[in-house]
């Protein structure tokens, strides 16, 4: 499914990535874990094409992902800390234009019905710079329920969730996992890394220590 060979990344002289490599199965969870500023956002953005590494190659189906040929990201979602939606549009119009770079028309009655699911109905029309960051999050999780993917990218999937939303984002796991789904996720919390991933990438000083 996934293949990450011999990533080299540098800011300012400085090696934040060195020569990180593994591999990874379809339907396998895998959790990308480290300290502050270890590298876990910087290897997903390049995994995604988001940013390019100095040296390397990472496979995806088969395909080099970090060609110039777009289609080979197309079964590809990334998201990372930011929603990357527009604060003046409300969540149904966020949802659809997101849906529609992913060639992925979804009627306004299935977004509306997933809207319900993560508790966001009553501002499903309202601009989303209205919304809390947990708000926010939950916004995220409704784009990756509407959407087309075989490898999901995710940066920190709890963040600013209440219980509900945890328990949502727990669904959602065995969701993927039933439809085989392939997941990186970062996560922060150990516990909550042995419960939900096949696999635990450490990073530490560039380089993975624990897979």
């Amino acid at each position: 499914m996934l293949s990450v060979d011999r990533i080299y990344k540098t800011f300012n002289r400085f090696n934040i990535l060195n020569g990180i490599s593994f591999s990874q199965q379809e339907g396998e969870i895998l959790a990308l874990m480290g300290k502050n500023g270890s590298g876990k956002t910087t290897l997903l953005r390049i995994i995604a094409r988001i940013m390019k590494p100095d040296s390397g190659s990472i496979l995806f189906q088969g395909n080099e992902l970090l060609s110039n040929n777009s289609l080979f990201r197309k079964n590809l979602l990334y998201l990372g800390h930011d929603p990357g939606m527009y604060s003046f549009l409300s969540a149904k119009e966020n949802l659809r234009f997101a849906l529609s770079f992913r060639y992925n028309s979804q009627p306004i009655t299935k977004i509306q019905k997933v809207l319900d699911h993560f508790e966001l109905s009553r501002f499903s029309s309202e601009p989303i710079s209205v919304f809390s960051k947990g708000m926010l999050q939950r916004l995220k999780l409704a784009y990756v329920e509407l959407s087309s993917w075989d490898l999901l990218l995710f940066d920190e999937p709890f963040t600013g969730l209440d219980k509900n939303g945890i328990d949502l984002v727990g669904q959602l796991i065995k969701k993927w996992r039933d439809k085989n789904k392939t997941v990186i996720m970062v996560l922060h919390n150990e516990h909550r890394a042995k419960q939900i991933a096949d696999k635990k990438l450490l990073i530490d000083s560039g380089k993975i220590i624990l897979d």
